[in-house]
């Protein structure tokens, strides 16, 4: 009894010394600042075809499972997308046990990757991903507003299958309701990167709200964006919400889009194939 009694206070200690750092050392206290770049000239580089999947691939789920990211790799393979947005990328966190889940994507998958950290944690990186069979010219990460837990959009510059594009990729605030203040001003500030586009531009991730949350109606309103699929389609497999999104600009034709029930995470991937005339 004991025994039992000194290894709950030691996981108990140990979980209120993760809490206390990550509240301390990780979360953001002040609002922040939204500083996107001037407007472009848009230039119509459109791909004549793209299929894109957007997935959250639970990366702390490595720390009891060793597989987990070689079978979200074996996911995304099965499905051989053009382009691949990732949310909780892990980079040698005691979460990820000390792995670099970007490197093992890019060797497991063959594809060029790009990260972008949101913060760190414990020594580690945490943030989003992009994996593409394209060419990445260039990629920016922005940080965004907001109190709690740091949050950034991931902004890169994409050559493929002929074509030019902007591709973002981004994760807003948790904590639904309680969330809604930083997550609105997030969605404020990424509307207004995306806005000052030069090229075709996709934006996917996990916004953390439904399609009829009023943040979410806020951000789609002005019809920058436009939304792919069945808004009626859930992505989390737990909280049974639509969470996760991929959004485009109105010059593409929308092929399909389909929310996949596979992969080892607590969010469904999504699969988008676009064209344009």
């Amino acid at each position: 009894m004991r025994i039992a009694k000194r290894i709950a206070l030691g996981v108990g200690a140990f979980v209120l010394v993760v809490m206390a750092y990550r509240v301390f050392g990780v979360y953001q206290f002040r609002e922040g600042e939204c500083n996107p770049r001037q407007p472009a000239t848009f230039n119509r580089t459109y791909p004549e075809k793209l299929l894109i999947m957007s997935f959250n691939i639970e990366g702390h789920a490595s720390l009891l499972n060793p597989l987990h990211i070689e079978r979200v790799a074996d996911t995304i393979l099965k499905y051989d997308p053009d382009i691949v947005a990732i949310n909780e990328a892990h980079r040698r966190t005691w979460q990820a046990r000390f792995g670099d889940h970007v490197g093992e994507l890019a060797k497991r998958t063959g594809m060029n990757i790009v990260f972008g950290r949101s913060f760190r944690f414990a020594g580690g990186d945490f943030g989003n991903a992009v994996l593409t069979k394209g060419t990445i010219i260039s990629s920016d990460v922005h940080k965004l507003p907001g109190r709690g837990e740091p949050r950034t959009l991931l902004e890169t510059l994409v050559q493929l299958n002929g074509g030019t594009i902007e591709f973002y990729v981004t994760h807003t605030a948790a904590w639904a309701g309680l969330g809604r203040g930083p997550r609105t001003r997030q969605l404020d500030c990424i509307a207004r990167h995306v806005g000052a586009s030069a090229h075709p531009f996709i934006l996917a991730g996990d916004l953390n709200a439904g399609p009829d949350s009023p943040e979410i109606e806020r951000f789609l309103a002005d019809g920058i964006l436009r939304l792919t699929g069945d808004p009626q389609e859930t992505t989390h497999r737990i909280l049974r919400q639509k969470l996760d999104y991929v959004l485009t600009d109105g010059g593409w034709r929308i092929v399909r889009a389909v929310v996949l029930d596979d992969g080892p995470s607590d969010h469904r991937p999504i699969l988008v194939e676009l064209a344009h005339p």
